[in-house]
């Protein structure tokens, strides 16, 4: 059944299509449902969706359904091309392409999201209060933001500024799966050229449930305070930004039967095993103590904007921000591949355990200092012209009893020039970077370097569309897990061995879009090849230690390649739009494919509006996982519906929303393949009721 409706959907896709570019000359007075005129922020020359060379897509969470906007990193799966590794509801990491962690730049406030992302389940802790859009570059994105951003950026545009005198927005939310209780309270207000904002928002979400039950250890708590402070005037413009969020989470170790997986024939039963009956020994020996996640993260910027007479800009952002990961829970002593001295070790062990009960047992800070440099030349009606430098300076430093890396301290710094070029032939952009990395701890300091180049062509095809196509090369310094890992990685249940000879990744990709449009509707095709050398992986050994599996990290050759296809239109009813989207990736390295690769994914959603009431019914299909890596685990397709709704209300002559959606409507037992609780048997959460009112005045 669940193939059949699979094929249906991938038909109504090419229904949709062809429906599209049927509609493709004709012109009329609908609302254009996408804005191509806004302005992308995550590049240099402000330039809008259309004229960009590079293809960004872009967000606008004032658009979403607010039950949905809170949860940033189920937000932004709207876009084509984005997908999550998840570890329940509360631990997200974004996947764009096909590539994940290091190989993702976050940028939140004006500078990088520096919180330890090289862990397996480490997740972005962004709140989505306070956020006004977020853009995303897909592909390597070296030039515009040095190391790391081999696979993408994700751009969070923070909230805007108020022109009024003074605004106040109250927001309570409630969901029905995990009992979550979230409120928020946000106040803006301007006095001239000055403009102020304060954001305070406290998500409170116990235990999530699947179809089969109630999932423990799973609860979610976050407490999240953002400041602004803005001046503007027709010389200069400056933006000092404050944001701090704390997280509890907890660590399931899973309840459920790890024979109910579903998903027979797979290739890694027997790794399941081992580390299933390792959870089972450590839930046995120590029961009563909780596993969980303590986090603090606090960031602090400062953008200034130098404008001209000639119209010249110069900009300079200033960011620190301060991570502090706590983990509670039994961990074991030997499983840091330390040497013991037989004699008196369990005696020590005990009098260790009773000196450090109740302590975090991995308890590390990462600091994190940046400074980004931008100088914009006057623009001419021919050419753009930008150079700045990144730099960047990190410490990371352990003071709990155990540790996943060592003390290390990080340096970066960049230089890179930007041209943009107008023809009557179409829009060129050629850019050229260079980076430096240097690491130093205690036996080690290596330095890393790397040249990037990147090539743009865009043409407008008579007003009805564009092509785009760019050529781009990326580059990525081993990160510290990669470089420095020696033990058990107690999220993953792996025994993970650096490895210090490890060289820079590099990549080349060719990424080919046409987009057309008209007044009432978008469709285009994005195609891309991305082929990367020295690609690092975690490859299973066989061979365990202390009872879990081995892993060492490798270098291989990779290449990844993949289509976007998405279509929106508004129909010939005033009432009635659609958006459809079909991702393919695959996924490859020499002798196999690589993990965790996201199926073949389809989304589409019927929008209905009417006046001051707005429906959607939405369904998500991924297809059946089969090119799978050594010991990953093969997971079914299925289908999942959602309807949700939105109601704009008058109270006291202001204006009230009142939202609500249900997600997994049919309360569907699946698995999905980027989700690492798969691998303990536990699906994904079941049936989930939001409603929520949110009050501006």
């Amino acid at each position: 059944m669940k193939n059949i409706l699979n094929y249906a959907l991938v038909a109504l896709v090419l229904l949709s299509t062809n429906s599209v570019i049927s509609q493709n000359m004709q012109e009329n007075d609908t609302i254009v449902t996408v804005n191509l005129d806004e302005v992308v922020l995550s590049t240099p020359f402000k330039e809008s969706l259309k004229n960009n060379v590079l293809k960004v897509n872009k967000l606008n969470f004032k658009d979403l359904n607010i039950t949905k906007s809170i949860n940033f990193s189920n937000s932004i799966q709207e876009i084509p091309g984005i997908s999550i590794i998840s570890t329940g509801p509360g631990i997200s990491k974004p996947v764009i392409r096909g590539l994940s962690s290091n190989r993702v730049v976050v940028f939140n406030q004006y500078m990088r999201q520096e919180n330890q992302q090289w862990g397996a389940e480490h997740g972005m802790d962004i709140n989505g209060f306070g956020i006004e859009s977020v853009e995303l570059i897909k592909g390597p994105a070296s030039v515009l933001y040095g190391s790391d951003a081999i696979g993408g950026v994700i751009y969070v545009n923070p909230d805007s500024y108020t022109s009024e005198d003074f605004e106040v927005e109250i927001g309570s939310f409630f969901n029905s799966n995990y009992s979550g209780l979230t409120n928020n309270l946000g106040i803006k207000g301007s006095l001239n050229n000055l403009s102020y904002l304060i954001q305070g928002s406290m998500v409170d979400n116990k235990d999530f449930e699947t179809p089969h039950g109630k999932v423990e250890n799973t609860y979610y708590d976050n407490k999240d305070f953002k400041f602004g402070l803005g001046y503007k005037s027709k010389k200069f413009i400056t933006d000092l930004r404050f944001n701090i969020t704390k997280t509890k989470l907890g660590i399931t170790h899973g309840d459920e039967d790890h024979d109910e997986h579903g998903d027979e024939d797979h290739d890694d039963e027997d790794h399941e095993d081992e580390d299933h009956d390792d959870e089972d020994h450590e839930g046995e020996d120590h029961e009563e103590e909780e596993s969980y996640q303590d986090l603090t993260n606090s960031i602090l910027t400062w953008k200034n904007t130098f404008i001209y007479d000639n119209k010249s800009e110069f900009e300079i952002i200033l960011g620190r921000s301060f991570n502090n990961r706590k983990e509670f829970g039994h961990h074991d002593e030997h499983e840091e591949g330390e040497d013991h001295d037989d004699e008196d070790e369990d005696h020590d062990e005990d009098e260790d355990h009773d000196e450090h009960e109740g302590e975090a047992h991995i308890d590390f800070d990462l600091n994190t200092t940046t400074v980004d440099l931008k100088y914009l030349f006057p623009k001419t009606e021919k050419s753009e012209f930008v150079i700045g430098s990144s730099i960047m300076s990190q410490e990371n430093k352990n003071n709990g009893e155990e540790f996943l890396i060592p003390d290390v301290e990080k340096n970066d710094i960049g230089f890179y020039g930007i041209s943009h070029l107008h023809t009557q032939g179409g829009d060129f952009m050629l850019g050229l970077r260079t980076d430096f990395r240097k690491i130093k701890k205690i036996g080690f300091d290596k330095s890393y370097s790397s040249l990037t180049a990147s090539f743009g062509y865009k043409v407008m095809l008579e007003d009805k569309g564009i092509m785009r196509l760019n050529l781009s090369s990326g580059y990525r310094a081993p990160n510290l897990s990669e470089l420095f890992a020696e033990g058990v990685h107690h999220g993953t249940a792996q025994y993970e061995i650096g490895n210090i000879d490890l060289a820079e990744e590099k990549s080349f990709q060719a990424d080919f879009t046409i987009e057309t449009y008209t007044s009432n509707s978008t469709f285009g095709v994005d195609v891309f090849i991305n082929k990367l050398s020295n690609f690092i992986y975690l490859d299973p050994t066989g061979n365990t230690i202390d009872g879990m599996p081995v892993y060492n990290y490798v270098q291989n050759d990779a290449t990844l390649l993949g289509m976007e296809l998405y279509a929106d239109r508004e129909t010939s009813f005033d009432w009635l739009s659609y958006k459809t989207s079909l991702s393919l990736l695959n996924g490859k390295k020499s002798g196999g494919f690589l993990p965790l690769m996201p199926p073949i994914t389809f989304k589409h959603s019927f929008n209905f509006d009417f006046g001051n009431n707005h429906f959607e019914l939405r369904a998500l299909a991924k297809g059946e996982k089969k090119n799978l890596a050594l010991f990953e685990t093969k997971t079914n397709s299925y289908l999942v519906v959602g309807v949700s709704g939105s109601h704009n209300l008058n109270l006291l002559d202001n204006n009230i929303d009142l939202s609500w959606s249900v997600n997994n409507l049919f309360d569907t037992e699946y698995y999905d393949h980027l989700s690492r609780l798969k691998n303990i048997g536990i699906y994904e959460m079941g049936r989930n009721i939001s409603i929520g009112l949110n009050y501006k005045f």
